[in-house]
């Protein structure tokens, strides 16, 4: 059996929101808060990297702090022959933050980070003039009302 489909139990899951809330808290504040040893956490943690539910640990960035920069989400309407081959592209390209498969109207969902409009307008004119792809919307993020970096459960 795959091990990353064994469920976690509450301790793992308490370790996670811990990590979530704050990536940088160390393994001996977890451990107290916890009742349970640092050791146990540092397995803990080193088993959940291992089964892939940890991928990484990393920062919430306040976008509209870096001046003038843009968050834009784009739909794509794609050839169905071509979904993964334009994928593949998009993921490579350091705009994109994030890319999804979706299910609806649009084949995939892009969320990118430019630094300016005009630098936005050159992926829309370039980055998205790829064969395979039929239709692009673009959607400019005017204002954040939440910002959760916790995906899944």
């Amino acid at each position: 059996m795959d091990p990353s489909l064994l469920p976690i139990d509450r301790i793992d899951l308490a370790i996670i929101c811990f990590l979530r809330n704050d990536a940088r808290t160390s393994n001996s504040e977890i451990a107290e808060a916890l009742g349970i040893s640092e050791a146990t956490v540092r397995r803990r943690i080193k088993e959940l990297q291992e089964r892939k539910i940890i991928l990484g640990f990393s920062a919430l960035i306040n976008i509209p702090a870096i001046e003038n920069s843009i968050k834009a989400y784009i739909y794509l309407k794609v050839d169905q022959n071509n979904i993964e081959e334009v994928a593949q592209k998009l993921v490579k390209n350091k705009r994109v933050l994030t890319l999804y498969r979706i299910i609806g109207e649009y084949d995939l969902m892009c969320e990118g980070l430019f630094l300016s409009m005009k630098e936005l307008q050159e992926f829309v004119d370039t980055d998205l003039k790829t064969e395979g792809i039929l239709k692009a919307v673009t959607h400019v993020v005017a204002k954040g009302y939440k910002i959760n970096p916790w995906i899944g459960l």
